[in-house]
């Protein structure tokens, strides 16, 4: 999947073919134990979900565009809407990204998290001396709980901060790897 920063959705019903196009988007789910979910992340967040009852996976991609956007709540509900799922039957893990302490904003990202988060804005953009920072784990974390998901973990494993483990794309200035967030039924 070629990740966009938005929040188009895909529902993957058989394993693409290598030699096939790689469709945009920044969510898919299955429910086929035969596939196995897989998007390349930097320091944006992962998204895992899963739905044990129905025997539903999925990942999602969730930069700061996507998280103001609220592809954490596009997310349970193409779950819902498409599966039948109940939010809080889903499972969801928030998994390494950059975290807050070295996630310093401009003023176009502190404009849309204070239009999209209303009161909650001001607890996700903690001021480190006198810049703005983003919480995407904490936004994520609201979003879920909103759309009525009772089960989130979050890594707090943060991708600047554990340069050995994982690679970020602001803490090595643009020349860095991906990882891998790979999420499958068991078959």
């Amino acid at each position: 999947m070629w990740q966009v920063h938005g929040t188009h959705t895909i529902f993957a019903t058989q394993a693409r073919s290598p030699d096939s196009h790689e469709e945009k988007g920044d969510l898919i789910f299955t429910d086929n134990p035969k596939i196995t979910l897989y998007m390349r992340f930097a320091d944006c967040t992962p998204l895992l979900f899963a739905d044990e009852k129905l025997g539903i996976v999925g990942i999602a991609h969730a930069g700061w565009r996507g998280t103001v956007e609220g592809v954490a709540t596009t997310a349970i509900n193409a779950i819902c809407r498409h599966y039948g799922s109940k939010a809080e039957d889903i499972r969801v893990g928030i998994g390494p990204s950059i975290g807050a302490d070295h996630y310093e904003v401009g003023e176009e990202v502190i404009t849309q998290v204070r239009k999209n988060f209303g009161a909650d804005a001001e607890s996700l953009l903690p001021k480190y001396g006198a810049h703005r920072h983003f919480d995407m784990w904490q936004a994520n974390r609201i979003l879920l709980e909103k759309a009525g998901v009772q089960h989130i973990e979050i890594a707090k494993l943060c991708t600047a901060c554990h340069l050995d483990d994982w690679y970020s794309h602001r803490a090595e200035k643009g020349k860095t790897g991906r990882f891998g967030a790979i999420i499958a039924l068991k078959g």
